[in-house]
This record gives C-alpha cells, sequence and structure tokens, in this order.
C-alpha cells in the first residue's frame, strides 16, 4: 500500500478530504510542530514516530582507484572488486550476502584545482548479515571484524568518514556497520498515524479554543522528516542500497512521520 493512500484511509478517521498529497520527504523538522489559523482554515502539523528492531545489519567498505586516464582508474577499481569478491567467498560468504555497486567515476576533490588533473573510481561494498546474526552481538562482532579485514588485505578502505550520510536522529558519521529494517512498511504506517491523529487532536483543541466549529478536513499533506528517503547523489555511500531507513544502533530504529491537517471552521 502506497504512503499516499495510507494517509488517505486515516484522514477518513475523521472525514475524507477533498484533496490530498504526499508532501516532499525532504520535509524539515521545524515543520513538525506548527499550527496556522486564517481565511477559515486551520492548518496543524504534527509529528509521529514508531520504533522497530533492526532485523539487518549491513557492513559498508569502498574501493578506490585514481588516475590521470579515467580507463587506468575503471580498470584498477575492476581489479580490486575482483580481489574483494575472492576474499568474501574464501570467508565462506555466498554472492547473494554481499552487493559491490557499479563504478562511480569522478573527480577527487581539490577545490583550487581548475582542470581535471585525475579521476577517481568508486565502488561501494556492501555485506548483510541477517537475524540470525544479529542475535549475538559478539558473533557479529567478531564476524564483521573478520569481514573488514578480509576487505582491507583486497584493497577496501572505509567510506568517506567526512561525508554526514545519516540524516535525523540516524546520525553516524563514518560508521562501518549500520542498521534496517528489510521491511519498514508497518512502522511507517504506525508513525503517519500518530501523526495524524496528533494533528487532528490539536485542530480540534485549537477549534474549541477559539469556539468556531470546524466543518471539514481541506487538505492533508503527509511525509518522513528523516532517513534514507532524499535524492542521494554524488558518492554517497547508501547510493546503491534499497533500503530507507538507517541507524547506527543495534536495538532500535527509529521512524519519524510528519503530517499537516487543514480544516476548514466557521
Amino acid at each position: 500500500m502506497s504512503r499516499v493512500w495510507m494517509a488517505t484511509i486515516l484522514a477518513c478517521s475523521v472525514g475524507c478530504p477533498s484533496q490530498l498529497r504526499a508532501s516532499s520527504p525532504t520535509a524539515q523538522a521545524s515543520d513538525a510542530e506548527s499550527q496556522n489559523v486564517q481565511n477559515h482554515v486551520i492548518t496543524v502539523s504534527r509529528s509521529g514516530e514508531a520504533f522497530a528492531k533492526p532485523d539487518l545489519a549491513i557492513l559498508i567498505m569502498s574501493i578506490r582507484s585514481t588516475s590521470p586516464i579515467a580507463d587506468e582508474a575503471v580498470a584498477e577499481n575492476g581489479r580490486k572488486a575482483k580481489a574483494a569478491e575472492s576474499a568474501l567467498a574464501n570467508l565462506g560468504l555466498a554472492p547473494a550476502s554481499y552487493q559491490i555497486t557499479s563504478v562511480i567515476l569522478g573527480q577527487p576533490h581539490f577545490p583550487s584545482q581548475a582542470e581535471i588533473a585525475a579521476y577517481e573510481a568508486t565502488q561501494y561494498i556492501y555485506v548483510f548479515f541477517d537475524s540470525a546474526d544479529l542475535s549475538d552481538m559478539a558473533h557479529l562482532t567478531e564476524k564483521s571484524a573478520a569481514v573488514i579485514e578480509a576487505l582491507r588485505k583486497a584493497g577496501a578502505v572505509p567510506p568517506n568518514s567526512a561525508t554526514p550520510f545519516f540524516p535525523g536522529p540516524a546520525a553516524a558519521q563514518g560508521a562501518l556497520l549500520i542498521y534496517t529494517v528489510k521491511d519498514p512498511t508497518v512502522y511507517e504506517h504506525e508513525a503517519l498515524e500518530k501523526a495524524i491523529a496528533r494533528a487532528r487532536d490539536a485542530a480540534q483543541e485549537i477549534a474549541a479554543g477559539t469556539g468556531v466549529q470546524i466543518t471539514g478536513l481541506r487538505n492533508v499533506q503527509s511525509g518522513y522528516l528523516s532517513g534514507n528517503v532524499v535524492p542521494r547523489s554524488g558518492t554517497s555511500p547508501l547510493e546503491g542500497l534499497k533500503y530507507r531507513w538507517f541507524t547506527a544502533k543495534s536495538d532500535e530504529l527509529q521512524i519519524i512521520a510528519n503530517a499537516t491537517l487543514q480544516y476548514d471552521f466557521k
């Protein structure tokens, strides 16, 4: 079920709106607690949250090669990628348990340099650990350390620690091991339901406090305040992952939704 249709179902508990649209996922957290009354319309924004227990851990490493000739940088990265695959196979990891992204070709960051003097080829390596691994953190630590060392010998390095690739409350810059849930749908629905309920209750309180009568729900906007839902570009370590929410905590993943409701009143 899509987020928009989920919002429709939830909003119908207070009267189906004449218009409904999903807001941009880049909605700012400052919009989570706001209200406005003008032109016979009450507008209220509230947030809601849900907490999930991660069922997947992802180890992130990268391989990078630099050369004044683009073909050479790509070829060198290809050699390292093959070495990484061999290292993972030697550890007994099946191909389904890891992923190596396609090559991203760019320029090393030298702001003062006017012309391209070198090319940098970058690929990310994701190694997945499922619920069985997460049930024993000591085992996970030992297993992930062995993978890191094997990949290091194959020429892999940690992702760029200078890039903040965890938005919102999941901030964990430069982390090698992150956590997520494979299917966050039920938690997204829970967070959105709470956000809509809080916005609805706040609007009703405003109406009661100002002595006006709500006559109908005009519009609902919904979105998410954090998570891997914003457009990504460049060489983000999350570039090749299909998952939407990430945390550095092995026991808790927070999902935050935002809802803005507009009510007509008289």
